[in-house]
């Protein structure tokens, strides 16, 4: 990663105050400083571990009412350079203490802003993030126990990610900022200031989400148990669905629990939801799901008199397309492709004992 522009400011609120004012304090940091390397990455790294972070994109719709979306945008025209970050900054912490300052968020506390815009691979980001004090225990010259104050970079209050580069190719997600864990519960204050939405096309979340699952299954020495497992998510958001409620991330990754065995549940790579979260998949932690997509992958159940059929429907295609099992036409009759070893085996030995 490359840092390339470092700024942070301080917002000043206490608990319960209906005002928050911006410090003179605080500005432009020297990025070649060791320390702010490592604040940079530090702060990269727990952002990147949260696995509650809701996808979405800026309220475009309501462009109007959130100035920071036209003033990112005059941002990211032509050649980034520190006063046009600086001056975002500005503008950005203007939005914030604003936010802060209304009664939905009267019981919220300031803190520091720190604004970040650095390269990772192919992509620009804007990260900002909301930090805040914490107590903790050092010795003094002699060995005494005595009282410090830190910045806590493992508890990011608030923060939101704009992947730049994505957004300039207009993808559907480019933005993401932490919510809490509980069930319909965000803190809005500060996407609100940002003018950030959780509004990812339905279709685009139910079907990611499918996709990570089958993907975790095969990273995770799952799959024997894939079709399985991928029918009980599927089941769930018919489920969710056909009841009007939202998916969310933590019951899908309570599924996974299920069949992940005991040695491998310690591990970090065995958590559903932080894999499915990430960068590649970008399943926020609550969305709605998309009835088509999840019709799309239900199972075809038939028989005859003398046999039956369950498979997924995702499962089926026309003759020559590949697919698993697939329809010719002309003939009424199907083709099944891609046996597995013990499915061979069984059918050699049916015929054998038949003869």
């Amino acid at each position: 990663m490359d840092l390339k522009f470092l700024a942070i400011r301080e917002l000043i609120k206490e608990a319960d105050d209906s005002v928050a004012t911006i410090s003179e304090k605080g500005g432009p940091i020297d990025i070649d400083h060791p320390m702010a390397q490592q604040l940079f990455n530090a702060l990269a790294a727990a952002y990147g571990r949260r696995s509650a972070l809701t996808h979405g994109s800026f309220n475009e719709e309501n462009s109007e009412g959130y100035p920071f979306i036209s003033n990112f945008e005059q941002f990211i025209q032509g050649p980034a350079d520190e006063q046009k970050f600086l001056t975002l900054c500005d503008q950005a912490l203007a939005q914030l203490a604003a936010s802060l300052q209304q009664p939905s968020a009267r019981s919220a506390t300031g803190g520091y802003a720190i604004f970040m815009y650095y390269s990772s691979d192919v992509f620009d980001f804007l990260l900002i993030a909301l930090v805040r004090d914490k107590t903790g225990v050092a010795f003094d010259d002699e060995l005494n126990p005595t009282k410090v104050t830190e910045v806590d970079l493992e508890k990011l209050h608030q923060a939101a990610r704009i992947n730049i580069t994505t957004y300039k190719e207009g993808t559907d997600s480019y933005l993401s900022f932490i919510g809490t864990k509980r069930k319909g519960d965000i803190t809005h204050y500060f996407s609100n200031a940002l003018g950030c939405t959780d509004v990812v096309p339905s279709k685009k979340s139910t079907s990611d989400l499918i996709r990570a699952s089958e993907d975790f299954c095969r990273q995770n020495n799952l799959h024997e148990r894939q079709e399985e497992i991928v029918e009980d998510v599927v089941s769930y958001l018919s489920r969710q669905r056909g009841e009007k409620q939202s998916a969310y991330l933590p019951d899908v990754e309570q599924i996974f629990d299920n069949y992940i065995p005991p040695e491998q549940a310690e591990k970090p790579s065995a958590r559903f939801g932080k894999f499915a979260n990430s960068e590649e998949y970008q399943v926020s932690h609550e969305f709605q799901p998309h009835t088509s997509t999840i019709n799309a992958y239900t199972k075809v159940k038939t028989k005859m008199d003398n046999w039956q059929l369950d498979f997924s429907k995702r499962s089926l295609g026309h003759l020559h397309t590949n697919s698993e099992i697939e329809f010719d036409a002309q003939t009424n009759s199907l083709r099944i492709n891609r046996l597995s070893t013990k499915v061979i085996e069984q059918l050699k030995s049916a015929l054998e004992e038949g003869s």
